[in-house]
Order: C-alpha cells, then structure tokens, then sequence
C-alpha cells in the first residue's frame, strides 16, 4: 500500500469520527453514536464494504484527540489493493451526462464515454458502468430531483463557505496583471472571516487565506467549498483533519449550493468591485488595503437584512463556543507533507529547491514537513511521526568551506611527485 492509500484510510477514519470529533453529532451520547455507527455498513477507499466494531470507532476517537491525525494512519503496510476500472475523469463525465440527460439509459451513458474518448471498449465493460450507476444511485429509476432548502447554520464556526472569484486587473511594474479574490465566510453570521486579492488562484493561496481566517475567528467544524484543485487536494484534507474539520464539497456542477458565499461576492462587486478606479492601485498590499477597509466600513459592520443585525455582532453572540488554536499549533497543522528519497549528495528537492540532510539518510525515503509560503527550514519526522531533525536550504559555497580532516597523501594513487 502506498503513502497515498494510506492517508486515504486516516481520512476516511477521520470522516467516521468527525461527529464526535466536532460535537456535530445526532445522538443521545458518543457511545449511543459509536453505536450506530458500528451497525452501518462503510465503504472504504478501495471500493470494499466493511463493518467496524463500535470498541474500534472510539478508538480511533480517543486516539485522533491525543496525537491528531497520525494516530489514524495504519501502522502496517500491505500490497493489497483495488485499482478502479473506470477512471476519475470518466466518472465527472458520467455525472455531467447525467445531469445533462436525466433519462439517458445506462448503455447510450456508455456509448457516449467510448465515442468521446473517455474508456476503451476493451478496458470498460458495459456491467462496469451499470454497477457504478446503480451503487452512487445514478440510475434512472432512482434519480429524484434535487431538493433544496434554504438553512442557516445555528452558531458561528459551525460552518464556513470558501470560493475565489476573478478580481479586476491592476497595473504592477507597468503591466497589467489578472487578480483574484480568496474569500471564506461563515454561515451563520455572514461574517467575512477573511478574504484576500492574489494573483494566483492556486492551493497555496487559499491555504494562506483559510490560516489567517482561523488565527483570527477560531476553528471551524465545518468548511464547505467546491470541486476546483484549490480546494480538493490532499494537503488541504490533512489539514482540515489536522485541526478537526469536516471537508466538504459542493456537488458538482451546483453553485447553488454555495448560495451565501456566491451572494457575498455579488455583493462585494457592487459595493466596492464595480465603483473604483482600478488604475490608482499599483501593489497588491495597496488593493487589499483599501479592500479591507471596505468590508470594516461597509460590510461587517452594516446590518445584514437576512439577520437584521450586523456580521460582527452576530459572530460575537457566540463567542464562548469559539474554539482557538495557537500560533504554533497552527503552524504545524498548515504544514505540507511529502515523502522525498535522499540522493547519494545527502539532499533533497522541495519545489526545486534543495535541502541538506544528515548523511544517514542517504538512500532512504524519509517524511518531511514544510511550509510552503517559507521555505527557510523544513522538518523530518520519522515512521511515529517524531520530529527528528529541521534541515536548511544546501549552502554549496559553505560546504566548500568545510574542514574535511588531514589527508593521507600515503593512501593516494600516483607518483607522490604529482599530488
């Protein structure tokens, strides 16, 4: 089993106990839930169904709440494993034709992925994608419509909605460069927990605004997004897990769902977005100046007509259920992992830059933690998941400097004459 799989079963672990995790959870007590739990049948990450014992279930719990996501990573490694037959970008089309078509038959659905390219006659099997319509409810006769009801969430962190929408262009060292708009809100009180102007709508980025929304406005237990690769990508799963938030996303091809955060950012352009001059701004540290100041002056400090109070005022009312974490254990949670094999120089490469570690490692495949908006020192955790060295950037130019020992010229080959 590779390193992949087997943080698919920690998150898939996490996802069993999250309830519990964050308080969210429908029964008279945590045992009562372990309980229910326990007489379902689960699904896991290869495909396989399974039945857990509630005894197991709580442990995962008590486990996750003294050592945090690790303890739920297995111990043991197999080589046993599903690979899927049908591939993660035939699946989005067969939903996409679903949605299109609600009606189509299973075979013309399989007709359509041959011809356009998606699966091979020779690979996919007609059965194949019967089975994967009727187990993720796809068939015809057992689609309904889709039910949708407005909800608020009941307290502040109970939920947040992240999204990014295009930003205008701005003028930077004389070119004009594209902008986009990170923002997260919460649910129950509308407040813009915080948002951000990039010039980059990557992982990285909606990361650095979900940290700072956090170090400000406590932990949420739930944060809901889309299906973009800013927002469905393994690190952000374990950093979710890492601080005991529920990941969810949107359905695909359903931006109703997100209706707040879609209405926040229709607000913001036409309160802000749409009435300035965007020539005037020449950094993005200037852009999001004057973009804060709005939403302090004009937003969150405003009454709200769906709440007849103000976003700051609504999130303050429930203050003492907020949850917090400190700089150090958010720093650590926002932590990238990666797996890197030492080479025979004793260094490894992080985003093509080139970290130097104890020679002992030579060889080896070690894990490594790293912030990826720092890239001063990264940190080597051994199989217990044990810090056991921070290791810098190589320094060519200071290794040549390094006194090697004395020479024995006596062990060298060659005339002596020549050395």
């Amino acid at each position: 089993m590779v390193k992949e799989d087997l943080k698919k079963i920690a998150l898939f672990r996490f996802s069993l106990i999250a309830p519990v995790v964050n308080d969210t959870y429908n029964a008279p007590s945590k045992m009562q839930y372990f309980r229910n739990m326990a007489a379902k049948t689960h699904t896991l990450p290869n495909g396989d169904k399974v039945k857990f014992a509630f005894t197991t279930l709580k442990s995962w719990y008590l486990n996750y709440k003294n050592t945090g996501i690790d303890a739920l990573i297995p111990k043991l490694r197999s080589d046993a494993g599903k690979s899927r037959v049908i591939n993660e970008d035939a699946i989005k089309k067969i939903h996409a034709i679903r949605k299109q078509f609600p009606y189509i038959t299973g075979k013309m659905i399989y007709q359509k992925l041959i011809e356009e390219g998606y699966i091979s006659a020779n690979n996919v099997s007609l059965a194949s994608v019967y089975r994967y319509l009727k187990d993720n409810n796809l068939k015809r006769n057992q689609i309904s419509p889709v039910e949708r009801k407005a909800y608020e969430m009941e307290f502040a962190n109970d939920c947040w909605q992240a999204d990014t929408s295009h930003g205008p262009k701005i003028m930077i060292n004389g070119r004009k460069v594209q902008t986009y708009l990170i923002a997260i809100i919460d649910d129950a009180s509308r407040l813009v927990v915080h948002a951000q102007f990039f010039l980059r709508d990557n992982a990285v980025n909606m990361q650095e605004t979900l940290k700072k929304a956090i170090a400000k406005y406590g932990v949420p237990k739930r944060l809901f997004v889309d299906n973009g690769s800013s927002y469905k990508n393994g690190q952000l799963n374990m950093i979710c897990v890492s601080l005991g938030i529920v990941l969810i996303h949107s359905r695909v091809y359903s931006p109703e769902s997100k209706g707040k955060i879609e209405r926040s950012f229709r607000t913001f352009k036409d309160g802000y977005i749409n009435s300035v001059d965007w020539n005037i701004f020449e950094s993005l540290e200037h852009l999001n100046s004057q973009f804060n100041k709005y939403l302090t002056d004009k937003y969150i400090n405003k009454i709200h007509s769906a709440l007849n109070n103000t976003p700051r005022n609504r999130y303050l009312q429930d203050l003492d259920k907020i949850k917090y974490k400190t700089e150090l254990e958010l720093d650590n949670c926002f932590l990238h992992r990666v797996t890197r094999k030492v080479r025979n120089d004793s260094t490894i490469s992080i985003y093509s830059k080139y970290f130097e570690v104890p020679q002992k490692y030579i060889g080896q495949k070690i894990n490594v933690r790293y912030s990826p908006i720092d890239l001063s020192e990264a940190y080597i955790f051994d199989i217990n998941n044990k810090l056991t060295h921070t290791v810098y950037p190589l320094k060519k130019i200071d290794n040549s400097k390094v006194k090697r020992g004395n020479i024995d010229y006596s062990k060298m080959i060659g005339d002596k004459q020549n050395v």
